[in-house]
């Protein structure tokens, strides 16, 4: 969205500010130990540290290019070596038809809109929305999951070397769903195996656009992290892995937030 709508973005939905390119498709040996095994279609992050966050130098830099004030990036700054035992994540957010699988089998209340407990047909492999935190949450402990907290959830997307993007250092256009054309109607979900070349470092997919994704911790009571951006933003500055822009009152179910879960390793 433009800066000059940001403020009124903000208030409408509750959402408030907080404080050397390399291409990537799916990795061959994804289904390797170590490298992308799927587990329940899911993937294995393996032990170990990675860089989470912004340099302050990135930041002016960031700043000075997109036109904002430097303190737009001061929930990233700095950098910070982070260590996370291994765990599993999701690959893909929980689709419409997972969730439809979840409300079914717990009587859990679909997202506003589906009739009869259903998702349109056209959006089965879309990731659900109008979902919040308590009712990602409800899910996740139905799955025997969990939600990531927001380093597991950057790890899983920029790998353990700070990628800028899950895909590299530099933006691709066709690797994730955003809004193009800010002067036209926003694009709204695509389905989640839709960009396969926004694969991050360990294969996991749509971690950029499309929905932003609850977290489970949050910066403060009442409100939990978003992470990844939507296709409502067109500015790829909020599109980067590490934007720690983007915060969401718990209640809040709105049409562009989904989610994915995690699970411990044993």
């Amino acid at each position: 969205m433009s800066r000059a709508t940001r403020r009124a973005f903000l208030r409408a939905t509750g959402i408030g500010l907080v404080a050397g390119s390399v291409s990537r498709t799916l990795p061959a040996d994804a289904q390797a130990e170590g490298a992308g095994a799927a587990v329940d279609d899911m993937v294995l992050i393996p032990a170990g540290t990675f860089i989470m966050g912004t340099t302050q130098s990135q930041a002016d830099e960031l700043a000075a290019r997109h036109g904002y004030h430097v303190s737009w990036f001061s929930g990233e700054v700095p950098t910070r070596e982070i260590e996370l035992p291994a765990y599993r994540i999701d690959r893909f957010p929980v689709t419409c038809t997972q969730y439809a699988d979840f409300c079914k089998a717990t009587g859990h209340a679909p997202p506003m809109g589906w009739r009869a407990g259903s998702p349109p047909e056209r959006l089965a492999d879309h990731p659900v929305t109008s979902v919040n935190r308590a009712d990602a949450r409800a899910y996740a402990a139905w799955a025997g999951k969990r939600l990531p907290t927001e380093a597991q959830w950057e790890k899983a997307a920029r790998g353990e070397n700070g990628l800028i993007f899950p895909w590299g250092d530099e933006f691709d256009p066709d690797a994730c769903q955003f809004r193009r054309d800010p002067l036209a109607p926003a694009p709204g979900t695509a389905p989640v195996a839709a960009h396969p070349t926004g694969a991050s470092p360990y294969g996991v997919m749509d971690m950029v656009g499309n929905v932003l994704e609850w977290c489970e911790d949050s910066p403060g009571p009442g409100a939990g992290f978003l992470k990844g951006g939507c296709y409502l933003f067109e500015e790829i500055v909020n599109l980067r892995a590490a934007s720690r822009i983007m915060s969401g009152f718990d209640n809040n179910p709105l049409a562009f937030y989904g989610f994915r879960c995690v699970r411990e390793v044993a």
